[in-house]
């Protein structure tokens, strides 16, 4: 690797570098930002970015991405209390159901809110998880927890009598306090510092696995939800 003779023309706050393949490259924390291309946004396929990262759209496509991002998590925040209702023996109760999707909209709201105005300021919604669906439905296929087999009768379930409310909230109790201690752990992990040892080890050859290990679980209660309307599904 040489320094050329193209320092000269740059300026010495500039320097251009040749390779031995004879590929230039510069220095310049400047050149750097600016990126390829004269810094006009172009990557190595040509594609121009329309934004940057610090840049503001215009208002009104601010609107318009906004509703395209709800649209693609909304999906996944009602998805999560409909996989779980049959675990929580609520698959004969739609009133409950509805209390719970709105439940998670809601806390998705204030946790987005919270996010925005004191946490990282990423802007994504901060929504429900389907890391936890795999161990809350291995939790809830225990014995302990197994629906009981009149709750499975449409005609036997009365959603408001008090054994019907007690059987599924002591289940919803259960898995509220398992996520619970979890998130605490999770939350000593990001203060110890030790996540940023570990994704030394974490790569794509690690992140790919874990997360088809954690969808598989879920094949089936999607399987069966989808197949009730295929039309609702694909849209």
């Amino acid at each position: 690797m040489t320094l050329s003779s193209e320092k000269e023309l740059n300026g010495l706050d500039n320097p251009s570098f040749v390779d031995e393949d004879g590929s230039h490259y510069y220095s310049s924390p400047d050149h750097a930002a600016r990126g390829p291309e004269e810094g006009r946004g172009l990557g190595h396929s040509g594609s121009k970015l329309a934004y940057m990262v610090t840049d503001i759209p215009p208002w009104y496509l601010c609107i318009l991405l906004g509703i395209q991002h709800f649209l693609t998590a909304m999906g996944g925040l009602v998805a999560i209390p409909l996989i779980l209702s049959k675990e929580l023996c609520l698959q004969h109760d739609l009133l409950t159901q509805s209390h719970l999707i709105s439940t998670i909209f809601f806390v998705s709201g204030i946790c987005t809110l919270l996010q925005v105005l004191f946490g990282v300021r990423l802007p994504v919604i901060q929504g429900g998880t389907f890391a936890f669906l795999t161990p809350t439905l291995a939790m809830l296929s225990l014995p302990k927890w197994k629906c009981p087999a009149w709750t499975q009768n449409a005609t036997l379930v009365n959603a408001s009598s008090p054994e019907f409310i007690e059987v599924w909230q002591t289940r919803m109790r259960e898995v509220q306090g398992a996520i619970i201690v979890a998130s605490c752990f999770q939350i000593l992990v990001g203060f110890s510092g030790l996540i940023g040892f570990l994704m030394r080890f974490i790569g794509p050859l690690t992140i790919a696995p874990t997360i088809t290990l954690v969808a598989l679980p879920l094949f089936d209660s999607a399987g069966d939800d989808a197949g009730q309307h295929w039309g609702i599904a694909f849209m």
